[in-house]
């Protein structure tokens, strides 16, 4: 068994369970009086201990819920592997930049 904290238990607490009800980010740290940042440490420290913690991050019904089937964890983490693709893309131009000459290969706007 996993014992959560107490700043883990209240964030568990607003969470809702399925993803007909979702609870943005910024509504909880304002619930709870953290910044949007502890809560998404907590959320990940949550996932890590084992709850299903998934989130919609685009669109008007965006937020954290609590997935209880599979097609709620996959809707839940289309945008993280979206993120770990558009982030594994910018590595691989980051690799092929010529740290010496990048400058002459770039002209600015006028």
């Amino acid at each position: 068994m996993k014992v959560l904290s107490t700043i883990e238990s209240d964030v568990l607490d607003l969470i809702p369970i399925g993803n007909e009800r979702k609870i943005p980010l910024k509504d909880i740290g304002t619930l709870l009086g953290i910044d949007e940042r502890k809560v998404y440490i907590v959320v990940s420290s949550l996932v890590r201990k084992g709850v299903p913690v998934v989130a919609i991050r685009s669109g008007d019904d965006r937020g954290y819920y609590i997935a209880t089937n599979e097609q709620e964890r996959l809707d839940g983490t289309k945008a993280y592997k979206e993120q770990i693709r558009d982030m594994q893309e910018r590595i691989n131009f980051l690799y092929q930049v010529d740290l010496k000459t990048w400058q002459k290969d770039i002209e600015k706007a006028p």
